[in-house]
């Protein structure tokens, strides 16, 4: 729906427009305020949609939005948001690149007694490289041993470890920073997770570990925000759900807590997000 805003309270994250000579009103979630809630304002122009959510406030009907399609200031003109614009750019960034690399990270966790603050060690890397179609070039699939002690049993027991394979099997960490590096240094790829924690415990392991990083947060892509961008949606999805959307007749485990099966099911959804934006764009 398309209509121009007549009114805004700040304070409740809600708008209101003149439709067939009644005032409407409408709120935003708290997600949604942390990103359009500069953009809305009184004489504004909005393309919105609702869902089936409502609630009471200040004794008046509000209905939920969804999303934005568009937000225009009239006077003078300018345009504030274009989802048509900003799918189009992103389709153009994330086809740039000749090279990705589709990483997972499984961690330690605290004891079950634990109090304090716990910082998790990467000790599983999952990890494939491809090129820009799709094809591997190479993969990772090894544990990494722990710089402060042997994993928890709530560890264990979470990833179904064999301690004795694990401990016998398991590399240093700078087995795995100098394997990494090298990839990094020779495809230069643009590196693809599911979520921010893979992020977080790559940078929590060079301060761990007293190495110089390898990355910044500008090397990745976060394939979940991505998702929620690009399809409007207000919350997160799990990897796998996201898997069953583009495969919805193929039966997979989700309790198994596995490096490489995870990075193989985020290579298979970016490019099945690949296909999505290249179909819709104008390009």
């Amino acid at each position: 729906m398309k209509h121009i805003i007549y009114d805004v309270d700040k304070k409740r994250n809600t708008f209101y427009c003149l439709i067939n000579g009644q005032k409407v009103g409408f709120y935003l979630t708290k997600s949604l305020e942390k990103i359009f809630g500069d953009y809305i304002d009184i004489g504004y122009l909005i393309d919105f949609e609702i869902n089936d959510f409502y609630k009471s406030i200040n004794k008046m009907k509000h209905y939920q939005v969804s999303y934005f399609t568009k937000i225009e200031q009239l006077q003078p003109h300018r345009i504030l948001y274009d989802l048509e614009e900003l799918r189009e750019d992103m389709t153009k960034v994330i086809t740039k690149y000749n090279h990705y690399l589709f990483l997972d990270f499984e961690m330690t966790m605290p004891s079950y007694n634990f109090k304090g603050t716990f910082k998790a060690e990467i000790i599983q890397f999952g990890a494939f490289l491809t090129d820009n179609m799709g094809n591997v070039l190479l993969e990772r699939s090894y544990y990494i041993l722990p710089k402060n002690g042997r994993p928890s049993i709530r560890t264990i027991r979470f990833l179904d470890l064999d301690l004795d394979e694990f401990l016998h099997e398991a590399k240093e960490y700078e087995y795995f920073y100098l394997d990494f590096k090298e990839i990094i240094q020779k495809y230069e790829p643009k590196i693809v997770v599911w979520g921010k924690n893979d992020i977080i415990a790559l940078e929590d392991s060079y301060k761990i570990n007293n190495l110089l990083p390898l990355t910044t947060e500008n090397d990745f892509f976060n394939l979940l925000v991505l998702h929620r961008d690009y399809f409007n949606i207000n919350q997160d999805i799990g990897l796998f759900k996201a898997y069953q959307t583009y495969f919805p007749e193929t039966n997979i485990n989700p309790q198994k807590h596995d490096a490489v099966e995870d990075a193989r099911i985020t290579k298979t959804i970016f490019f099945e997000f690949l296909k999505e934006l290249k179909n819709n764009s104008s390009h």
